[in-house]
């Protein structure tokens, strides 16, 4: 049964799911069984189901995905409109018997008030700088870094801000971050 969710946000190409990694084996080191899901995850297989597509090619960082990213983003935000957590609800179906469930990939406040409603939850922003975003890959899209799905947080007060600066150890960042979750935790 989940007792905690660690809900992580951040702009494309910041290292949330760099960050996700590193607090999965933080988790599993000391022995907690710790899940990690993505709201996307719910959402491109639903999109890939409807327009036949490869599920597994919209999970990459690939130009595969990146042809359909916008209509993605369209159609999410219609049935979003329709269930604000539907994307939120599937991402769970997964989790196994974890205590700790990471969500890789909060983008709306809807996403957040979904989880903080419904779970003890530590809310976590992953940044880094520009230039770091701009050599791991980002190109500013109009459309989809100027959307909802970009911006939708941008002004919402996180628990956590985890700078992920490439070249730096974040390792006592994560270190933190798990003793605050067992902290918590313990008060339940």
């Amino acid at each position: 049964m989940v007792k905690f969710v660690i809900a992580i946000s951040g702009k494309r190409k910041s290292g949330k799911d760099y960050c996700t990694n590193k607090l999965i084996k933080a988790f599993e080191k000391i022995q907690l069984p710790v899940s990690a899901v993505g709201i996307s995850h719910s959402l491109k297989e639903e999109y890939a189901k409807i327009h036949n597509l490869n599920f597994g090619e919209l999970l990459t960082d690939g130009p595969y995905k990146e042809q359909f990213r916008k209509d993605m983003i369209r159609w999410g935000e219609e049935v979003r409109n329709k269930d604000p957590s539907v994307f939120c609800r599937a991402a769970l179906l997964s989790v196994d018997d974890s205590d700790i469930v990471i969500v890789s990939d909060c983008r709306r406040m809807t996403d957040f008030e979904f989880f903080v409603s419904n779970y003890k939850t530590l809310t976590v922003r992953v940044e880094t700088i520009e230039d770091h975003r701009q050599q791991r890959g980002f190109r500013f899209v109009k459309g989809i870094d100027d959307a909802e799905s970009e911006c939708g947080l941008d002004d919402y007060k996180f628990d956590v801000v985890l700078k992920n600066i490439t070249g730096e150890n974040i390792d006592s960042r994560i270190e933190k971050i798990v003793e605050k979750v067992i902290y918590e935790i313990n008060k339940l």
